[in-house]
């Protein structure tokens, strides 16, 4: 087994600022844009040197799959990119951003009424 690349010191150094963003997510589209911008920004600060361009329709969380998001095509077929992912922790990372993001849709969902009433107003 090769040598292992670690991004689990950035990934909790940005999760505490996405999970304060989360909780003030009042629906899901505040919630997914919160979760695809902030892997964003932590996948860029991973590839800053190189010339990956990642945007908000390469990762999308989606409660509906086991991982809990979904990387686009582009991304996952992307040389540089498949090969960090094959040599690092880079899946749980993000797994713990979807997580979370996971817990928050579920409250969400739990008081819709919540949500509407402030629509309302």
């Amino acid at each position: 087994m090769g040598n292992q690349i670690s991004f689990s010191t950035l990934g909790n150094e940005c999760i505490h600022k996405f999970r304060d963003k989360i909780n003030s997510a009042e629906n899901i589209v505040d919630l997914k844009n919160h979760f695809a911008y902030t892997v964003i920004d932590f996948l860029n600060q991973i590839f800053e040197k190189s010339k990956l361009d990642i945007d908000a329709d390469d990762i999308k969380f989606n409660p509906d799959v086991i991982d809990l998001y979904i990387i686009s095509d582009r991304l996952s077929n992307d040389v540089e990119f498949k090969k960090i992912w094959s040599i690092s922790d880079l899946k749980n990372v993000i797994y713990k951003f979807a997580d979370s993001a996971n817990h928050r849709y579920i409250h969400i969902n739990k008081h819709k009424e919540k949500t509407n009433k402030k629509i309302r107003n």
